[in-house]
């Protein structure tokens, strides 16, 4: 299971005789025990997939003993993130039919409750899987696709599962999402000034210009008549807004037009929205939003420097986050003056966001302004450690951008990434395959966390560390220093982690009996894959790719199992 870490949501792309041992696994798992490992795999490792998929099974395999309790709760352990029920339900299905049990059904239901709010809508209802899958989005091709059910759309849930809906708000939510599913939106709620204010429609409280005389006054606004394009059978109506509708504040939406913008004043003849009023919930989201709905609809153009520089002041609220992260970069970017209309959210998308598409934005040309407020971004040890972004992020966009100008703030991000990187008890063995630098940083960046570590390469010499060294300043000394030397005994070490391309027992450092040996294996993903078979009771180890959640495995693996080894 934890070998399989560096996979993330692929959980498709696991081995078939895998997927079908630990499915049968939860199927038959005891319930003293399942509930808190299903917690512990959705909330603290990146198999967010393989969570849903073992809460299906664990129930189903409940339901078919006539087993009772339970289930409900671990379902709803699971659905973490506003997508999560339509994956599950999608999952479902697919493994075990339409069906819906009671304890599924009122599980996603509290989910839905819980779960679905405006943001949630925009960012996650569009069918896509939105997933994460570390070094095997590369090997897509060769697996012919996402081989997984797409989720179900926020409509669709609603309908299977009928939650009960918190507040009136939610209720006008759950009835929009139903109608946008099946492209019957005729009226947007005034409870809902994000999804207004996305669809282009003018009102107090959602960012863009006055409404029109002669505009819908009741609680709900007409869109049927507006100027509009859908881009499925199950988005909203969108039209195109007005290059001067919805420009940034002074850091804030604060409805002002144009021409106040420019000027400098304050929106004179305002009504500030009441306290409890959605739309002055609405009023303190960012200019982003903005931006991002203009964006969208492929209209209007970016604003003035002195805008983009108020822009930048402002602080991103979790409404401009959520639906920033799921910002389709590559595809905005293809398309013709993409960079134009999104160079002004570009210092807004979040830290990992912007280190996966930095070589994109670099060879797209995007300004100085913006190239340095990104900059900042990335060597920010506060916004590093906040985004939780480990070194091997830094080591992809490092390698990825053909501009020195980013070397000083990737290596400075990554200094600071190693708070992300657990700490490791006693002496430990670092021993690497070269010709990869993605294996040269995971070696460096795991040692610099050791209480005590050395450096080695694989049939060759040490390499000396430094101590609070950035990794990428230390790839750079590592490519530089001779280390065709006869290599180090590798006794008195507590362990020894080996990352090579491809693990070849002839090529195994001597190891003394009793010591664990983690093998990482870095080589390009296959269907066809075969893992070393050690003996039982060996302290050897084996996992495949690596990502920044590989550093966590060893720590998990002497915590969950190797105390037992040793015990047993």
């Amino acid at each position: 299971m934890l070998a399989r870490a560096a996979y993330q949501d692929a959980f498709f792309a696991w081995p078939r005789e895998e997927k079908e041992r630990y499915v049968a696994l939860l199927r038959a798992a005891d319930p003293a025990w399942a509930p808190g490992f299903l917690r512990w795999l959705r909330v603290e490792t990146p198999m967010r997939y393989a969570a849903l998929a073992g809460a299906a099974a664990f129930v189903a395999g409940r339901l078919e003993r006539g087993e009772h309790g339970v289930s409900r709760q671990v379902i709803a352990s699971v659905l973490r993130r506003a997508d999560d029920p339509g994956h599950l339900l999608a999952y479902w299905s697919f493994a075990y039919g339409p069906s819906l049990p009671k304890p599924v059904k009122r599980a996603v239901a509290d989910a839905v409750t819980r779960l679905y709010d405006e943001p949630a809508l925009l960012a996650y209802d569009d069918g896509g899987h939105h997933f994460e899958m570390g070094f095997i989005r590369a090997d897509l091709p060769w697996l012919h696709g996402v081989g997984t059910p797409r989720p179900l759309r926020f409509g669709e849930v609603i309908r299977r599962v009928h939650p009960k809906a918190r507040d009136g708000a939610q209720g006008d939510l759950f009835r929009h999402a139903l109608a946008r599913r099946h492209g019957k939106v005729r009226t947007i709620p005034e409870t809902l000034p994000l999804v207004r204010s996305w669809a282009g429609i003018p009102g107090e409280g959602n960012g863009f210009e006055a409404a029109p005389a002669g505009g819908s006054g009741g609680r709900e606004a007409d869109v049927g008549g507006l100027s509009a394009a859908r881009a499925g059978a199950g988005d909203e109506v969108r039209r195109q807004v007005p290059a001067a509708a919805g420009l940034v504040g002074r850091g804030r939406l604060a409805g002002e037009s144009a021409a106040e913008v420019a000027a400098g004043s304050p929106q004179r003849g305002r009504v500030a929205a009441r306290p409890g009023d959605p739309a002055a919930a609405h009023q303190a989201v960012a200019g982003p939003l903005h931006l991002l709905g203009r964006l969208r609809a492929n209209s209007g153009h970016p604003p003035p420097g002195q805008w983009l520089a108020q822009l930048r002041r402002a602080t991103t609220p979790a409404h401009a986050e959520t639906l920033l992260a799921a910002l389709p970069v590559a595809d905005l970017l293809a398309r013709p003056g993409g960079l134009a209309r999104l160079e002004p959210l570009i210092p807004h998308l979040p830290l990992a966001a912007l280190l996966a598409h930095l070589r994109r934005l670099d060879a797209a040309g995007m300004g100085f302004e913006t190239a340095m407020a990104v900059a900042a971004r990335i060597g920010d040890p506060g916004e590093v450690r906040a985004s939780g972004v480990g070194p091997l992020r830094f080591a992809a966009a490092w390698a990825g951008v053909d501009s020195r100008r980013w070397e000083p703030a990737l290596a400075a991000g990554a200094r600071h990434s190693l708070g992300a990187v657990p700490r490791l008890r006693g002496r430990t063995l670092v021993v690497v395959e070269p010709r990869s630098d993605t294996r040269i940083v995971f070696g460096l960046a795991l040692a610099q966390r050791c209480e005590d570590a050395d450096v080695v390469l694989l049939g060759g010499g040490r390499f000396p560390l430094e101590p609070e060294e950035s990794p990428l300043h230390a790839l750079i000394r590592w490519h530089s220093t001779d280390l065709r030397t006869a290599a180090p005994a590798t006794a008195g070490h507590d362990r020894v982690v080996l990352v090579t391309e491809q693990y070849l027992e002839e090529e195994e450092p001597v190891i003394p009996a009793g010591v664990p040996l983690y093998v990482w294996e870095s080589r390009r993903h296959s269907r066809h894959e075969h893992e070393p078979e050690f003996a039982p009771g060996s302290p050897r180890v084996f996992f495949r790719g690596l990502g920044d959640a590989s550093f966590r495995l060893i720590p998990w693996w002497e915590e969950f199992v190797g105390q037992h080894q040793i015990g047993s």
